[in-house]
């Protein structure tokens, strides 16, 4: 009997070092490298993805966006993107952009396309390359904040920036255009 008494005592002192030994560990669990590890690591990742956006009131596709990879933040209200492409329909025909990398910000108002970007418009035939440019959805405006080259069906041109308005064609280009156009034949 005195043995099972003092197996008794020995497993309560057991289980309470322990319990003892688990709440000083949830007291700190993580020291503050770990901690910042985990608020830096991304919420979702997520492969080839497809995101749509609608207009309020219709229910209309205002654009698609495509993606090989996605990594959504919750610390910092960004998500990135590899391989993004963007298509937008509307009167002034369809409009496509694609880079290797990409950036949605600003609650989805902005996605910033970088590396090897380019945009098309097949209505207008135009094909523009640049290192990065930024699609503004709540204003439907499309900005290069760096040179562009463009291909169009009367030759090409270069300019230092650019700003597409796509609901109504608008292009104005900024800093140092030139223009070379194709010869035509008489």
């Amino acid at each position: 009997m005195k043995r099972q008494g003092l197996m008794s005592v020995s497993g309560i002192l057991l289980l309470g070092l322990i319990v003892l030994m688990t709440l000083h560990e949830w007291g700190n669990p993580l020291d503050a490298s770990d901690r910042q590890a985990i608020l830096s690591a991304p919420a979702i990742i997520a492969t080839d993805i497809t995101a749509k956006s609608y207009e309020a009131k219709t229910g209309k596709v205002l654009y698609r966006l495509t993606a090989t990879h996605l990594q959504q933040f919750d610390q910092t209200p960004k998500t990135l993107l590899s391989n993004p492409h963007l298509r937008m329909d509307n009167k002034q025909g369809v409009w496509t952009i694609q880079a290797q990398h990409g950036e949605v910000l600003n609650n989805d108002n902005l996605i910033v396309f970088q590396k090897q970007v380019e945009a098309r418009s097949q209505a207008r035939g135009l094909t523009l390359k640049t290192d990065k440019l930024l699609y503004h959805s709540d204003t439907r405006t499309v900005t290069s904040p760096s040179s562009v080259d463009m291909n169009h069906q009367r030759g090409n041109t270069r300019a230092g920036g650019m700003d597409i308005n796509l609901d109504n064609g608008k292009m104005n280009l900024k800093q140092g255009v030139v223009s070379d156009f194709k010869g035509t034949k008489q």
